[in-house]
């Protein structure tokens, strides 16, 4: 496993081992052969997510007899029926209502958790600890969205052209009008509204993910040469580049940081909040909150971060190729990529087709 984590990384490594303590043994063995694999803490922690949701269904239907998820035997995922399987995926459609795309990353993962019982175990006889491996039968569902619709969904969620400035600029002017005559609100925004503006900023700059920016360090920065040393999915480093516009909203919020953050010693991190008056980084979950609020407050709709990587990548796409767009959102297959070229060639065709209006 590589030892360069991020995080937010560090965080839930701790908490894949606070969760063991409950979980059968094997899941354990689990936990190190994933490692072993480079699979990074944030993955398992929602593979084990899924395992318990799964363990739990099973002693609530009866299917497995113990009192305990980590009393859940070999011997009883040994013997489990595929009718049971099936009933539990659908269980997750029928009664809690999860999409098809959930659905499958829960398939995903316990297909994983067999493979690895059936194939990469070994017990005192050097044997697997069992080679009936139900969750082989199990059937992925397929998706029915199509890659045009799913482009022409996103391009409906996005900021685009002026809009993109126009929001970061409201962060900074129109906001205030917005909390007037709420004291603590206002007060809020008053500290935090260069950092803010930052952040959305560079986020509609440069693509980033919202788990690259909160990892970024004052060290990582470069506002000559606007380039970011970023760490990608993986664990790998990258270079990233973002857009001229970014610069005055970061260079403002570096000539406050201190002050307004109470800033001691010498904090790495680029993005703070402030908790029981000392300097923190901010997490993920704060940058997401920080952007749906003020998404909300320009247009009445909540976007995430993702979106305004959605909003970078459909920008960028109209002036650079699919391997430039990859490139610079780290993505190591085009299927992504291609969503935001679709976007593009439905723009196309809308303009083509206004002709005979």
């Amino acid at each position: 496993m590589a030892e360069r984590l991020t995080r937010q990384q560090r965080q839930h490594k701790e908490k894949v081992e606070e969760k063991l303590t409950s979980l059968p043994p094997f899941i354990d063995e689990y936990k190190d052969d994933m490692y072993t694999g480079n699979t990074s803490p944030s993955t398992l922690l929602g593979y084990i997510h899924d395992f318990e949701t799964f363990f739990r269904w099973l002693m609530r239907e009866g299917i497995v007899d113990v009192e305990h998820i980590k009393d859940v035997s070999l011997s009883a995922l040994e013997h489990l029926r595929l009718v049971e399987t099936n009933a539990f995926f659908t269980h997750l459609s029928m009664e809690r209502e999860l999409q098809e795309e959930s659905i499958n990353r829960k398939k995903s993962s316990l297909k994983s958790l067999y493979k690895f019982l059936t194939t990469r175990t070994e017990d005192e006889d050097g044997e697997c600890y069992f080679y009936r491996n139900v969750m082989a039968k199990v059937k992925m569902a397929k998706t029915s969205e199509t890659l045009s619709s799913r482009a022409e969904r996103i391009s409906n969620k996005i900021l685009t052209g002026e809009d993109i400035e126009a929001f970061v600029t409201f962060v900074g002017e129109g906001y205030e009008e917005i909390v007037q005559g709420q004291k603590q609100r206002l007060a809020y925004y008053k500290r935090d509204k260069e950092r803010d503006q930052a952040i959305i900023a560079l986020l509609l700059a440069s693509g980033l993910r919202v788990s690259e920016l909160a990892n970024l360090r004052l060290s990582s920065i470069n506002l000559k040469r606007r380039k970011l040393s970023v760490l990608r999915k993986g664990n790998k480093e990258s270079i990233v580049f973002f857009r001229s516009f970014a610069v005055p909203y970061l260079q403002a919020y570096l000539e406050v940081r201190e002050e307004k953050y109470k800033v001691q010693d010498k904090e790495p991190y680029l993005f703070l909040s402030v908790y029981r008056g000392t300097a923190n980084p901010m997490s993920v979950r704060a940058i997401q909150h920080t952007v749906m609020k003020y998404t909300k407050a320009y247009r009445d709709e909540q976007l995430s971060p993702h979106k305004m990587r959605h909003s970078f990548a459909t920008e960028f796409a109209k002036r650079n190729t699919m391997y430039d767009l990859m490139r610079q959102l780290g993505h190591t297959s085009t299927d992504t990529s291609t969503l935001y070229v679709n976007a593009q060639e439905q723009e196309a065709q809308n303009s083509i087709d206004r002709m005979d209006d």
